[in-house]
């Protein structure tokens, strides 16, 4: 994942937590501070921090809720989509990189660490974790191909 972060770092000239609130807000327009600093697993003002240099950069704007003008909702621009469209195949392509030399056995643990993890997310823990797919070949795991969502 270090390989990954130094590029897209070296690719936009930003560090890896604007990315990450980036493609939050890409995935979900229109998101409060609040919401996105839960998201993040940041305090409240490393994520102003982090919205103040999104801003500074062109790629999000601020919008007052137009139901309840206290509300700040936060919003990628055309700039921000186009940042998020070019970087967004490098973590499936680091990924696949990644498990490519890996045995069987190994594709298996990690498949139930992976469905571990993700059964401990705030999202997931209304509903169970996926099991891990069965391996039928020594080629690697049977599985449909999914894509990856940059989700922080």
């Amino acid at each position: 994942m270090r390989t990954l972060y130094r590029e897209l770092e070296r690719m936009t000239d930003a560090p890896i937590t604007v990315h990450r609130a980036l493609a939050c807000i890409g995935e979900d327009p229109g998101i409060p501070a609040s919401r996105l600093a839960t998201r993040l697993g940041m305090q409240r003002p490393a994520v102003s921090h982090v919205l103040k240099g999104l801003a500074a950069r062109g790629w999000i704007e601020r919008r007052r809720h137009e139901g309840d003008q206290r509300s700040v909702q936060i919003h990628p621009t055309a700039e921000g989509l186009q940042i998020l469209r070019a970087t967004s195949g490098r973590a499936v392509g680091t990924l696949q990189r990644a498990v490519r030399g890996l045995s069987a056995r190994q594709l298996l643990q990690l498949a139930g660490g992976l469905a571990a993890l993700l059964g401990r997310l705030p999202d997931a823990q209304q509903s169970q974790p996926p099991s891990p797919p069965a391996i039928t070949s020594r080629r690697g795991i049977n599985a449909p191909r999914t894509r990856l969502t940059n989700r922080a």
